[in-house]
């Protein structure tokens, strides 16, 4: 048995005078999360520590272990693969702490946060006054992180299995060199091969484009993408607009609608007061058992869609007396020749 508990970000601020508008502004000082991995190795034999010294055990080791990562935690094992196992699962939040760090802007938008040195005169109590706020972000932070790894598969044949699998045929291949060296005849000398492994986040939209894992740069597309509307943003809807500005046609799947567009957008409404809400819940993973219906863009053709944008934490009474920023990102890995990657649009946004 394994487990592995991560522990919500912590975010420290300090303040900084602006001596010409005479107000405080929040300024990050550091951000820091951590990983506990708790191993216990009672429910199996440690093929390292506890070898076998029978043909007959080590038969039955050799076959086990060679089944891991296709039928999961057999007989014999070893603390390492268990090991293993849990380091993919930290770099996958490792990793998408990195990226939603960077997409929902949350520097920005702590940074974004000011009060005046006349009705604030001292900066402990700008930074007790900004805390609720800070508290609010975090949490919004770690639950857009934890709703991601939440669809990461991890089963049998899955990536983390197979990280586990790969340090397990370290064991393999001594009990093999062992048996051997025994005269054991009846010992199996295949190893499984791993399956793939890299990058630990392979999904939308912490995927290999954008995952530390692989570290590939991002390409500009000839495709864009603008919010075309936003007059029914009070009804939760907004029209988006892709055009291909390229000269070659741009193909994608033609599978947006209320079921399906929190899988394929992300959309986060900002003020200038620094209030952030993400308006999608469902990013992440989505698997169509049928044949995909497919829309392709000609050189200069357009093609709008109107979407669901989740209103339920928005306190549109207490926001509209603000400018507001709307932002959405289109994510894609599905379907065969499509465009595959992200675009961004925002949108200035009056709620009065």
């Amino acid at each position: 048995m394994r487990n592995i508990y991560h522990s919500p970000p912590q975010i420290f601020v300090t303040a900084c005078k602006d001596e010409v508008l005479d107000e405080w502004r929040l300024r990050v000082q550091q951000v820091s999360a951590g990983s506990t991995i708790l191993l216990r190795t009672g429910g199996y034999r440690d093929a390292l520590k506890n070898p076998p010294v029978t043909e007959e055990e080590a038969v039955e080791a050799v076959t086990a272990m060679n089944r891991y990562q296709s039928h999961r935690l057999g007989a014999w094992h070893t603390q390492e693969a268990s090991l293993a196992h849990e380091e993919h699962h930290r770099r996958e939040f490792n990793d998408a702490f990195q990226f939603y760090w960077d997409n929902l802007r949350i520097q920005d938008t702590l940074e974004m946060k000011h009060e005046s040195c006349e009705k604030v005169p001292k900066m402990e109590e700008f930074l007790e006054n900004m805390q609720p706020f800070v508290t609010e972000l975090r949490n919004m932070y770690f639950g857009a992180v934890y709703n991601y790894v939440l669809v990461l598969p991890d089963d049998a044949n899955e990536r983390p299995y197979c990280a586990g699998q790969k340090v397990l045929n370290e064991a393999t291949r001594k009990i093999i060199a062992q048996a051997k060296a025994n005269g054991w005849s009846r010992v199996p000398d295949e190893v499984t091969e791993p399956g793939t492994i890299e990058p630990p986040c392979f999904l939308p939209p912490v995927n290999g484009m954008y995952a530390r894992s692989v570290a590939v740069a991002e390409e500009p597309a000839s495709l864009t993408l603008s919010i075309a509307d936003t007059s029914r943003f009070r009804e939760g809807r907004i029209t988006v607009r892709f055009r291909n500005e390229g000269n070659e046609p741009v193909r994608i799947p033609d599978e947006i609608n209320d079921e399906t567009a929190d899988y394929f957008f992300l959309t986060v409404l900002r003020t200038e007061r620094g209030n952030f809400r993400v308006l999608n819940r469902k990013v992440g993973k989505i698997t169509f058992n049928r044949s995909l219906n497919y829309r392709e863009l000609a050189p200069g053709q357009e093609y709008s869609v109107t979407i669901p944008v989740c209103l339920d934490e928005v306190d549109l009474e207490g926001w509209k007396q603000c400018s507001c920023e709307l932002e959405t990102s289109y994510y894609n890995q599905q379907g065969e020749g499509c465009f595959r990657g992200m675009l961004r649009a925002t949108a200035r946004l009056a709620l009065q």
